[in-house]
């Protein structure tokens, strides 16, 4: 799926997250004029998130930087056609976000990822779990906190 992208981003992550290992990140880009493709998130106990969609390289790099909220209840998916054991990081991501991994619809971690101040994007800690996954949900903590564990089951529809 195409869409004008927001920000940039490394691993398992919203906001600007991204599941690279940290090297240049990208600029962060203006607010989309054009409607962003959105899917409901079910994990666990949590409610139903309306997440954009970030299923290609540059819109995964991208992800939530630059966003100066991401509102209880919404988020970003970022899907893998294989799985992957990539890293995520909060490079110009300036609100926590809570990083939902999954894979073939099942909870393999659940990490809280803070911003990271730094002014590198190589200087900032990463984020992932020890086992692969092909799904990661970024979302505000208070969206999935105490909801959801490793072993629940993670669904995306729409």
């Amino acid at each position: 799926m195409r869409r004008t992208l927001l920000g940039t981003a490394l691993l398992l992550a919203l906001a600007g997250c991204s599941a690279q290992e940290p090297a240049a990140a990208p600029s962060p880009t203006p607010t989309p004029t054009t409607a962003v493709p959105t899917v409901v998130v079910t994990a666990g106990d949590s409610g139903p998130v309306r997440a954009e969609v970030a299923d290609d390289e540059q819109e995964r790099a991208v992800g939530l930087m630059g966003r100066t909220s991401v509102p209880r209840g919404t988020g970003m998916v970022f899907r893998y056609a294989l799985p992957s054991s990539g890293r995520y990081y909060m490079f110009h991501v300036p609100v926590p976000l809570t990083a939902v991994f999954a894979r073939s619809g099942v909870v393999v971690g659940v990490l809280d990822m803070p911003p990271c101040p730094a002014q590198q994007p190589q200087d900032c800690p990463t984020y992932g779990p020890d086992k692969p996954f092909d799904t990661v949900l970024e979302t505000a903590p208070e969206t999935v906190r105490g909801t959801v564990t490793v072993g629940d089951p993670l669904r995306v529809s729409g």
